[in-house]
Protein backbone atom coordinates (compact mmCIF):
# COMPACT_ATOMS: atom_id res chain seq x y z
CA UNK A 1 0.00 0.00 0.00
CA UNK A 2 1.89 3.22 -0.92
CA UNK A 3 1.65 5.72 1.93
CA UNK A 4 2.45 9.83 2.46
CA UNK A 5 4.54 9.93 5.54
CA UNK A 6 4.01 13.44 7.15
CA UNK A 7 5.18 15.08 9.63
CA UNK A 8 2.53 15.72 12.36
CA UNK A 9 2.25 18.15 14.78
CA UNK A 10 0.32 18.44 17.63
CA UNK A 11 -0.07 20.52 21.24
CA UNK A 12 0.73 17.79 24.37
CA UNK A 13 -1.12 20.36 27.51
CA UNK A 14 0.46 17.74 30.26
CA UNK A 15 1.65 17.89 32.77
CA UNK A 16 -0.35 20.91 34.04
CA UNK A 17 2.51 23.86 35.05
CA UNK A 18 4.61 22.37 32.69
CA UNK A 19 3.27 21.35 29.68
CA UNK A 20 5.45 18.97 27.33
CA UNK A 21 4.17 21.26 24.67
CA UNK A 22 4.72 20.79 20.72
CA UNK A 23 4.77 17.11 19.84
CA UNK A 24 5.64 15.35 16.57
CA UNK A 25 5.30 12.05 15.40
CA UNK A 26 5.15 10.43 11.25
CA UNK A 27 1.94 10.28 9.98
CA UNK A 28 1.69 7.11 7.17
CA UNK A 29 -1.28 8.39 5.34
CA UNK A 30 -2.23 5.36 2.82
CA UNK A 31 -2.88 7.79 -0.52
CA UNK A 32 -5.93 5.87 -1.33
CA UNK A 33 -7.41 6.90 2.09
CA UNK A 34 -6.55 10.41 1.80
CA UNK A 35 -7.55 13.57 0.42
CA UNK A 36 -6.17 17.22 -0.01
CA UNK A 37 -9.09 19.51 1.03
CA UNK A 38 -9.00 23.65 0.44
CA UNK A 39 -11.58 25.39 2.30
CA UNK A 40 -12.84 28.49 1.01
CA UNK A 41 -9.48 29.25 -1.30
CA UNK A 42 -11.90 31.38 -3.43
CA UNK A 43 -11.48 35.02 -4.52
CA UNK A 44 -10.13 36.89 -7.64
CA UNK A 45 -6.99 39.10 -7.73
CA UNK A 46 -4.47 36.52 -6.70
CA UNK A 47 -2.97 35.70 -10.48
CA UNK A 48 -1.90 38.00 -12.77
CA UNK A 49 -4.09 39.87 -14.58
CA UNK A 50 -7.00 39.61 -12.23
CA UNK A 51 -8.91 42.61 -10.82
CA UNK A 52 -7.62 43.21 -7.27
CA UNK A 53 -11.04 43.01 -4.89
CA UNK A 54 -12.19 46.03 -3.68
CA UNK A 55 -12.34 45.47 0.37
CA UNK A 56 -9.38 43.46 2.68
CA UNK A 57 -10.24 39.98 2.27
CA UNK A 58 -9.73 39.32 5.88
CA UNK A 59 -10.77 42.40 7.04
CA UNK A 60 -7.84 43.35 7.97
CA UNK A 61 -5.09 45.20 6.80
CA UNK A 62 -2.15 43.69 4.46
CA UNK A 63 -4.44 40.48 4.38
CA UNK A 64 -4.95 40.34 0.73
CA UNK A 65 -1.03 40.35 -0.03
CA UNK A 66 -0.69 38.07 2.74
CA UNK A 67 -3.34 35.41 1.44
CA UNK A 68 -1.87 36.03 -2.00
CA UNK A 69 1.50 34.98 -1.09
CA UNK A 70 -0.18 32.03 0.35
CA UNK A 71 -2.22 31.20 -1.83
CA UNK A 72 0.39 31.25 -5.04
CA UNK A 73 3.49 30.07 -3.49
CA UNK A 74 2.06 27.73 -0.76
CA UNK A 75 -1.28 26.21 -1.35
CA UNK A 76 -0.63 26.51 -5.19
CA UNK A 77 2.04 24.04 -5.75
CA UNK A 78 0.32 21.64 -2.54
CA UNK A 79 -2.74 21.34 -5.07
CA UNK A 80 -0.59 20.49 -7.87
CA UNK A 81 1.56 18.19 -5.98
CA UNK A 82 -1.67 16.25 -4.44
CA UNK A 83 -3.26 16.04 -8.15
CA UNK A 84 0.55 14.39 -9.48
CA UNK A 85 0.03 11.64 -6.70
CA UNK A 86 -3.65 10.75 -7.19
CA UNK A 87 -5.40 12.44 -3.93
CA UNK A 88 -8.61 13.41 -4.55
CA UNK A 89 -9.04 17.11 -4.36
CA UNK A 90 -12.46 18.49 -2.47
CA UNK A 91 -13.06 21.61 -2.48
CA UNK A 92 -15.93 22.98 -0.15
CA UNK A 93 -16.41 26.58 -0.84
CA UNK A 94 -19.75 29.23 -0.07
CA UNK A 95 -21.91 29.14 -2.24
CA UNK A 96 -25.15 30.97 -1.95
CA UNK A 97 -28.40 28.61 -2.28
CA UNK A 98 -31.94 30.23 -2.52
CA UNK A 99 -32.71 28.81 1.57
CA UNK A 100 -33.46 32.75 2.05
CA UNK A 101 -30.07 33.02 4.15
CA UNK A 102 -31.31 36.87 4.17
CA UNK A 103 -34.03 35.86 7.50
CA UNK A 104 -31.73 33.63 9.20
CA UNK A 105 -29.41 34.56 11.89
CA UNK A 106 -26.27 33.75 10.28
CA UNK A 107 -27.12 36.24 7.66
CA UNK A 108 -27.74 38.70 10.70
CA UNK A 109 -24.52 37.63 12.39
CA UNK A 110 -22.87 38.80 8.71
CA UNK A 111 -24.48 41.98 9.01
CA UNK A 112 -23.48 42.87 12.33
CA UNK A 113 -19.92 42.45 12.33
CA UNK A 114 -18.91 41.76 8.42
CA UNK A 115 -20.85 44.47 6.58
CA UNK A 116 -22.07 42.31 4.35
CA UNK A 117 -25.82 43.06 3.00
CA UNK A 118 -28.53 40.99 2.32
CA UNK A 119 -27.99 42.28 -1.14
CA UNK A 120 -24.32 41.74 -1.95
CA UNK A 121 -24.66 38.10 -0.20
CA UNK A 122 -28.01 36.36 -0.69
CA UNK A 123 -29.76 37.91 -3.28
CA UNK A 124 -27.31 37.48 -6.28
CA UNK A 125 -26.87 33.64 -7.11
CA UNK A 126 -23.14 33.44 -7.88
CA UNK A 127 -21.10 36.48 -5.71
CA UNK A 128 -18.63 37.56 -7.74
CA UNK A 129 -16.41 37.09 -4.85
CA UNK A 130 -16.97 33.37 -4.88
CA UNK A 131 -15.14 32.86 -8.48
CA UNK A 132 -11.86 31.15 -8.50
CA UNK A 133 -8.41 32.75 -9.17
CA UNK A 134 -6.71 30.99 -11.81
CA UNK A 135 -4.10 30.20 -10.10
CA UNK A 136 -5.86 27.94 -7.31
CA UNK A 137 -8.69 26.79 -10.16
CA UNK A 138 -10.04 23.11 -9.42
CA UNK A 139 -9.12 21.34 -12.22
CA UNK A 140 -11.45 18.35 -14.50
CA UNK A 141 -11.68 15.63 -11.50
CA UNK A 142 -11.52 18.01 -8.83
CA UNK A 143 -14.77 17.89 -6.10
CA UNK A 144 -16.40 20.96 -5.14
CA UNK A 145 -18.84 21.14 -2.46
CA UNK A 146 -20.91 24.26 -2.13
CA UNK A 147 -21.18 25.13 1.99
CA UNK A 148 -24.10 27.80 3.29
CA UNK A 149 -21.85 28.49 6.41
CA UNK A 150 -18.86 28.14 8.08
CA UNK A 151 -18.88 24.21 7.92
CA UNK A 152 -18.31 22.01 5.52
CA UNK A 153 -20.39 19.32 6.46
CA UNK A 154 -23.28 21.49 7.93
CA UNK A 155 -26.74 20.67 5.12
CA UNK A 156 -23.80 19.25 2.45
CA UNK A 157 -23.26 16.46 1.07
CA UNK A 158 -19.51 16.41 2.11
CA UNK A 159 -19.60 13.14 4.08
CA UNK A 160 -21.41 11.27 1.67
CA UNK A 161 -18.56 12.47 -1.11
CA UNK A 162 -15.70 11.52 1.43
CA UNK A 163 -17.39 7.85 2.46
CA UNK A 164 -17.66 6.87 -1.26
CA UNK A 165 -14.60 7.80 -1.92
CA UNK A 166 -12.73 5.72 1.33
CA UNK A 167 -11.47 8.59 2.86
CA UNK A 168 -9.74 8.46 6.24
CA UNK A 169 -7.39 11.61 6.42
CA UNK A 170 -7.80 15.27 5.21
CA UNK A 171 -5.08 17.55 3.93
CA UNK A 172 -6.44 20.69 4.33
CA UNK A 173 -5.53 24.36 3.87
CA UNK A 174 -7.30 27.34 3.88
CA UNK A 175 -9.62 30.67 5.23
CA UNK A 176 -10.37 31.95 7.42
CA UNK A 177 -8.63 29.87 10.23
CA UNK A 178 -10.82 31.74 13.29
CA UNK A 179 -14.38 30.55 10.86
CA UNK A 180 -14.58 28.18 8.48
CA UNK A 181 -11.69 26.39 8.60
CA UNK A 182 -11.31 25.59 12.41
CA UNK A 183 -15.53 24.93 12.51
CA UNK A 184 -14.89 22.17 9.11
CA UNK A 185 -12.11 20.19 10.43
CA UNK A 186 -13.94 20.16 14.05
CA UNK A 187 -17.15 18.28 12.24
CA UNK A 188 -14.37 16.05 10.18
CA UNK A 189 -12.73 14.79 13.70
CA UNK A 190 -16.27 14.49 15.04
CA UNK A 191 -17.13 12.15 12.31
CA UNK A 192 -14.20 9.97 12.81
CA UNK A 193 -11.55 11.38 9.87
CA UNK A 194 -8.38 12.26 10.75
CA UNK A 195 -7.27 15.85 10.16
CA UNK A 196 -3.93 17.85 9.39
CA UNK A 197 -3.98 21.69 8.68
CA UNK A 198 -1.50 22.57 6.71
CA UNK A 199 -0.37 25.59 9.52
CA UNK A 200 1.55 28.11 7.17
CA UNK A 201 -1.39 27.86 4.34
CA UNK A 202 -4.30 29.16 6.80
CA UNK A 203 -4.65 33.02 8.05
CA UNK A 204 -7.34 34.17 10.24
CA UNK A 205 -9.77 37.07 10.02
CA UNK A 206 -7.94 39.26 12.63
CA UNK A 207 -9.21 42.10 14.51
CA UNK A 208 -7.32 45.42 15.47
CA UNK A 209 -5.66 44.54 17.87
CA UNK A 210 -4.44 41.12 16.90
CA UNK A 211 -3.45 41.65 12.88
CA UNK A 212 0.22 42.72 13.66
CA UNK A 213 1.18 39.81 15.05
CA UNK A 214 -1.53 37.65 13.93
CA UNK A 215 -2.89 36.20 17.36
CA UNK A 216 -6.09 34.70 16.04
CA UNK A 217 -4.17 32.58 13.43
CA UNK A 218 -2.04 31.28 15.64
CA UNK A 219 -4.48 30.90 18.25
CA UNK A 220 -6.81 28.82 16.24
CA UNK A 221 -3.39 26.93 14.53
CA UNK A 222 -2.99 25.85 18.49
CA UNK A 223 -6.78 25.23 18.90
CA UNK A 224 -6.68 22.36 16.03
CA UNK A 225 -3.49 20.97 17.61
CA UNK A 226 -4.97 20.80 20.84
CA UNK A 227 -8.17 19.62 20.16
CA UNK A 228 -8.72 18.87 16.56
CA UNK A 229 -5.90 16.44 15.09
CA UNK A 230 -2.15 17.65 13.61
CA UNK A 231 -0.81 20.02 11.67
CA UNK A 232 2.20 20.08 8.95
CA UNK A 233 3.54 22.68 6.70
CA UNK A 234 4.07 22.91 2.93
CA UNK A 235 7.40 22.46 2.73
CA UNK A 236 6.91 18.96 4.48
CA UNK A 237 3.96 18.36 2.12
CA UNK A 238 5.61 18.67 -0.65
CA UNK A 239 8.65 16.78 0.40
CA UNK A 240 6.40 13.74 1.46
CA UNK A 241 5.18 13.96 -2.12
CA UNK A 242 8.19 13.56 -3.92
Amino acid sequence: MRTLELPGRCYDMLPIGAQRGYQEETLRLPLDRTAFFPIDIYGLGYSDGEPRPEREPLWFPGSFELERTILRERIAPCLQAARRIGLPVIYANNSNPNVRGDRGEFGAVLRRTHGLTDAERWQQASPEEFRFSACVAPQPGDHVVPKLFYSAFHGTHTETLLRNLGIENLIAVGFATNACVHTTLAEAMYRNFRVILLRDCTLAMECDDTWRDLTLTKSFVRFIETHVGYTATAAAFLAACR
